[in-house]
């Protein structure tokens, strides 16, 4: 015998799992238009920061240097050549020089923007970038210099493409650590350590254990490398 109210109860249970899925479908799709919005509003304050920056150093550019004469080597902003030599003569350990100099002019950001609300995080991360663009810059330098060696070269660009990597991934966890519920998040990752700053009045254990489970996963580091603060 048909029993409808087996049936209407079915439909019922049907009914409300549609409704449960489609609202977490709309939270989801709500979250993530406002992280867009927010990715938006950073990089358009981050390009005009940039473009700020760019225009202060053409403008020391042109004071410092007339300009070469024929037959001279223009100097860097960045890097000081004489005669080419220094690039010419650079080795390895200068390369590890560069990131240790570029990663220790960012903790001192870090920690000097003392600030405690959204500006911090704008700051900490405009910063950052315009650190590693600098980085990045000295290693084309020495790759685009046709009288270094090819060993030199070739490690030039490994360090250039490993640390175009570590950005990307500092991106990433940033977003995965909001999206668990923080208004803001800085990540500076280096070789052997990874630094999170999470916008929050104060951690609890449990956002400690999030941010360290998005941490190890996406970066494979030991929990003995990695450090958190709030602000």
């Amino acid at each position: 015998m048909f029993n409808f109210k087996f049936e209407k109860r079915k439909l019922i249970i049907l009914s409300l799992v549609f409704v449960l899925i489609s609202i977490s479908y709309l939270n989801y799709m709500l979250n993530n238009q406002s992280s867009l919005e927010t990715s938006s509003k950073f990089k358009e304050y981050e390009e005009n920061k940039m473009a700020e920056m760019n225009d202060e150093d053409s403008l020391k550019d042109s004071i410092t240097h007339e300009g070469p004469s024929d037959g001279e080597t223009a100097t860097s902003s960045i890097i000081t050549i004489e005669d080419g030599n220094n690039i010419v003569d650079s080795t390895n350990n200068d390369l590890e020089d560069i990131i240790a100099v570029s990663n220790s002019n960012i903790e001192n950001s870090l920690v000097s923007n003392d600030m405690r609300d959204f500006n911090y995080f704008l700051q900490a991360k405009i910063d950052m970038e315009v650190e590693r663009e600098k980085t990045i810059e000295r290693f084309d330098e020495i790759i685009d210099n046709d009288k270094v060696s090819e060993e030199l070269r070739k490690n030039a660009v490994n360090k250039k493409l490993k640390m175009i990597d570590i950005m990307n991934k500092e991106k990433i966890v940033e977003s995965l650590i909001k999206s668990k519920g923080f208004e803001e998040a800085v990540v500076f990752i280096t070789d052997e350590n990874v630094y999170v700053t999470v916008q929050s009045q104060k951690l609890i254990q449990s956002d400690i254990a999030k941010i360290l489970d998005i941490v190890t996963r996406e970066t494979k580091y030991s929990l003995d490398n990695i450090t958190i603060q709030n602000k």
